[in-house]
This record gives structure tokens, sequence and C-alpha cells, in this order.
């Protein structure tokens, strides 16, 4: 029966269509008690994401994220100041079977897991770094296994840095990046890749997703050697009798060469969430040590509570305080944040 309603919905389906979502939020964050050279701000700050994915048959689509964000950390207090429209996502990708796709276009090539579900707003302070954004390039996945076996994707992207026009920004242009700029994979070639396997809804491990992550990225013109690394990450969810949830998250993610330098540098992430009702209460941070090519190390970290208020019709607001050290000077921050998201297609 669930496979004749799968069918019908397939052949009632009709393209092009879109689906996806967009979010707005309005956000504050408050810096104090900084270590001087940091600066204490306030920052008032309009955000949009729009990633809308248009479908033009079964199995083609063109997947897309734009984004409307402050794209320079600020100076001094400021209320939207510094805002920029730019595209993170441009990507087109291809079935060529129920296992196998093919995409290409610029993207977020996929790598680790906490910059994406660490939790909280602050939760991926650190761990986005290691996230590949501002990629060109092309790769594949490979999906295997079953409802008993649980599902599993096998993916490899080959890419490098963007320095096209679309590294720019429009309002407040961020400038455009060029390969004399330096930096891991900005080599205009593809001498950098990574893979990854994750998968979910296996039943001998109900609840449970994994990522597993290697990476290689080519050096600049400034680097001393190519970057090598990997990640492994896990996502364990719990239900309550009362139709409460938890869930843990960990990630453990090193690199050798860190962006072309001569720093290794490690980033160890961990979550705890509790959701129950519209409230969700969050604690979450990184751990994020480098050694320095001249004996010296940072001990960098962040931890971040925060609690969200589902209002219901897609709106919620939360509430957030960090204490994170960036090469060994401290920082606090509060932040609230109010949300609304409308999905697209439905």
């Amino acid at each position: 029966m669930a496979h004749a309603a799968a069918s019908e919905e397939s052949i009632s389906q009709t393209y092009p269509n879109v689906t996806g979502n967009i979010i707005t939020r309005l956000g504050y964050n408050g810096d104090y008690q900084a270590e001087a050279p940091r600066v204490e701000a306030d920052d008032v700050f309009l955000q949009v994401i729009a990633s809308p994915i248009f479908h033009f048959s079964d199995g083609f689509r063109f997947n897309t994220e734009l984004r409307v964000e402050t794209v320079a950390p600020p100076n001094v207090s400021r209320a939207f100041d510094d805002e920029g429209l730019f595209a993170r996502i441009l990507q087109l990708e291809y079935d060529l079977s129920d296992q196998f796709s093919v995409h290409v276009g610029k993207m977020t090539p996929s790598f680790a897991l906490a910059s994406f579900v660490t939790p909280g707003m602050f939760g991926n302070s650190y761990s986005k770094e290691i996230e590949l954004i501002d990629r060109v390039g092309f790769g594949g996945s490979y999906r295997f296994g079953d409802d008993t076996r649980g599902h599993h994707t096998l993916t490899f992207n080959t890419f490098f840095k963007d320095t096209s026009v679309l590294s720019e920004s429009f309002g407040s242009n961020r400038g455009r990046t060029s390969i004399e700029d330096g930096g891991a994979s900005n080599t205009e070639g593809f001498d950098s890749f990574t893979l990854s396997l994750e998968g979910q809804e296996m039943d001998r491990f109900p609840g449970l997703t994994y990522k597993l992550g290697l990476i290689h990225q080519g050096r600049g013109v400034d680097g001393v050697a190519d970057e090598t690394g990997f990640s492994a990450s896990l996502l364990q969810t719990f239900q309550t009798a009362k139709g409460n949830s938890w869930s843990l998250i960990g990630e453990f993610a090193a690199f050798d060469n860190f962006e072309g330098t001569a720093d290794n540098i490690v980033y160890a992430s961990a979550g705890l969430v509790y959701h129950t009702g519209p409230w969700t209460a969050i604690l979450s941070g990184t751990w994020r040590p480098r050694n320095l090519a001249d004996g010296s190390e940072f001990d960098d970290y962040s931890v971040q509570t925060s609690i969200e208020y589902d209002l219901g019709k897609g709106y919620s607001v939360a509430l957030a305080h960090e204490f994170n050290r960036d090469e060994n000077l401290d920082n606090r921050r509060l932040g609230f944040r109010f949300s609304k998201v409308i999905e697209l297609g439905g």
C-alpha cells in the first residue's frame, strides 16, 4: 500500500516545481568583557537564507542558497550595516539512477557534520571554520542500504576556491577573491578533494546518524604544504515515553598543515539538546587547540547555552550566551534571534 501511494504521488507530480525554504532572522549580538584587541560592540542585523530547489524533472534539479547577512565583523556598534547579498550554493544535480547522482557548480563540499548540526545560536562558532564554503567543483554520490541495514551515502567532491564574480556580494561588497589571496584550495585547479560516508536509520542503532570524512586541500600561493585531515561525527537522538527528546552530538576533526600553513589543529565539538513541547534547551561547544609552526600554541574554546521557543506557524525566538577564547583572548557575548521559516512548494 505504501509503495502504491508513493507511485501515485510520483505520477501526480508536475514539473518544473520548487521546494526548499526561506529563513528570515532579526538578530542581536552583544560582545562584552572582551580582551584587547577584541572589540566590545552591539550588532543588530537582518539575515535571510533562501534555499529554493528548482526541480526540472524527477531526477534533475538546481540547488541554491542565497544569503543576505553581514559580510564583515563589527569594529564599532552598528545596526543593519555591512549587509550584503551573495550566492553560497548554485549547484546542478542529476540522478543517474536510484543509487548514483552527480553534481556540479558552486557548492559546500561534504566533509564534516558539526558545522551543520552542532546546536544553539553560537553552536558552530568554531566548527563552521572547517565548512568548505565558496568552492567550485563537481562530484558524485552513491547511496546504498535498506530499511534494515540503514541508508548510507558515499560522496566524493573535487573543487577549488571560488575566484569568480560570484565570490563578491551585492550591497556591502565583501570583495572578490583572487588567487593572489592564497589559502587552502585557492589554486584554480582540481587538486583538492573530500570523501565522506554518512549513514542513518539503522535498525541496530535507532536514532543514530554517523559521518566520516577525509579531506585534502592544495596549498595556495602563500602556503607551505597541502592540508590533510579527517573527521568522525555521531548524532544520537532519544525519545522519552512522554514525547520529549534528547539529542547528543559529538565530532572530532584533525588537520595537518591547516589552511596550507605549517600548523596542526583539532576541532572537538559536542552538544546536548533537550526538547519538550515548544521549548528547546541547548548546551554545546568546541575545543580548538592549534600548534603553531613557531612552537607556540593556542588553546581556544567556545561554550554556549541557549533556549529557544517555538511560537508556531514558522515563528520562533531564541536567547543565548557564549564564552569563547580565540587565539588565547577571552570574550563573552549575548545573542537574540527572532526567526520566521517559510516553506516553499508546500
